[in-house]
């Protein structure tokens, strides 16, 4: 070959490399967005009670999102290792004639602390605790992040406070980064910043991953009363990080819905609040609000909402929603659970699956099953109308 057609050759090859690059950059950086009218449950999955895999105990499963270019599942056990290590697991959902058919776990890996070690067995009055409630994962960076929802526990023989958290690890999870709490965030031994196992319960990203949303479960302790039977009026927080700088640029107040039956007794377990979010477009995010009562142990209410940002105030300087009253967001009942006359539980993880045949996207929710015999492990499919 003459050396001008060499030349020649390798500029178009250059030209081709830079041009496809930029495509699979582009094609990369960009989030699906959708609408939803309605969702249609499709069928229950139910996995086998707290099975073994590769020495760990499958169960605890409060988070799930899936990673569409290889077809995998991410899923964070909220276990503070107590039964194994801290952990996170990668599983395969198969989907055939519009239900789930089997899922298969694949691969688990612990998640590491900034020194590079396991989280230790949670032990009363020491401050290392992982209690992982949500997880997400960003193709751009190839990374996820996940939240730790600390400890705030007084006894008379020890106190336990373990802040809680909002941290970047690799996708074998090793610590990359962490996110700065927002003021008033801090677990206290003052009736002041986040409640017992109330912190960052939901995450998603948004603005093709350049936005990251974080729901409050409960109301921050100057931001008024939790929910109650016959009280619709607890407020708590959505807050926007920009996923960069990692820097907290907005602050939405959320209204919760009243318990919806009458405690038999005063429980800690008595509550509603947001177990999960998820961004459906650039203004508009899926919320999953789960209540319990004591009583009916055997049931979780499970509601799911849409929600319009777009008009949304940003409440990011107001300290407290009982001295400043906040703009709450509106917010529309998409789905109960309870119109579908089966056993309900313990639903903290939703996620978009792969499209369906008829080009419409699926949901797919887990349940943590808290390592409890009287518990079911269930995954639930819907689809998804435009």
């Amino acid at each position: 070959m003459k050396k001008a057609s060499l030349t020649n050759s390798i500029s178009y090859l250059l030209i081709v490399f830079i041009f496809a690059s930029c495509s699979v950059s582009k094609y990369a950086s960009k989030q699906k967005e959708t609408t939803i009218s309605a969702i249609k449950f499709l069928n229950e999955y139910i996995v086998p009670l707290n099975p073994s895999y590769q020495s760990t105990v499958v169960g605890g499963l409060s988070g799930i999102d899936y990673d569409a270019k290889k077809d995998q599942y991410f899923l964070i056990s909220d276990d503070p290792s107590q039964f194994s290590p801290a952990r996170i697991y990668t599983a395969k959902i198969e989907i055939r004639d519009n239900k789930i058919d089997t899922i298969k776990f694949t691969s688990v890996f612990s998640i590491l602390q900034k020194d590079g070690r396991q989280y230790p067995k949670y032990q009363f009055g020491k401050n290392a605790k992982a209690d992982g409630e949500s997880v997400r994962f960003d193709p751009i960076r190839n990374r996820l992040v996940w939240s730790n929802e600390g400890e705030r526990l007084f006894r008379a023989a020890d106190t336990t406070l373990v802040q809680p958290a909002l941290t970047f690890i690799s996708t074998e999870g090793k610590f990359l980064d962490s996110v700065p709490l927002p003021k008033g965030f801090e677990i206290t031994k003052q009736t002041y910043g986040v409640r017992k196992n109330a912190f960052f319960e939901g995450l998603t990203f948004a603005d093709d991953y350049k936005t990251l949303y974080a729901s409050l479960e409960e109301p921050l302790y100057q931001d008024g009363k939790q929910a109650a039977f016959g009280f619709a009026g607890a407020l708590t927080r959505i807050s926007k990080f920009d996923v960069e700088s990692k820097k907290n640029i907005a602050q939405y107040a959320y209204n919760l819905g009243a318990l919806p039956v009458n405690p038999t007794s005063a429980s800690d377990w008595n509550l509603n609040g947001i177990s999960e979010i998820l961004v459906i477009n650039k203004h508009t995010l899926l919320i999953m609000e789960r209540a319990w009562a004591k009583g009916h142990d055997d049931h979780t209410f499970i509601k799911l909402y849409l929600v319009d940002l777009s008009a949304a105030k940003n409440e990011l300087d107001n300290s407290s929603f009982t001295v400043h009253h906040p703009k709450p967001l509106k917010k529309k009942l998409l789905f109960d659970f309870d119109v579908l006359n089966i056993h309900i539980d313990n639903f903290e993880g939703i996620t978009f699956g792969p499209d369906l045949p008829n080009g419409h996207k699926t949901l797919i929710f887990c349940v943590d099953n808290n390592f409890s015999k009287s518990q079911v492990q269930q995954f639930f499919l819907f689809e998804v109308m435009p």
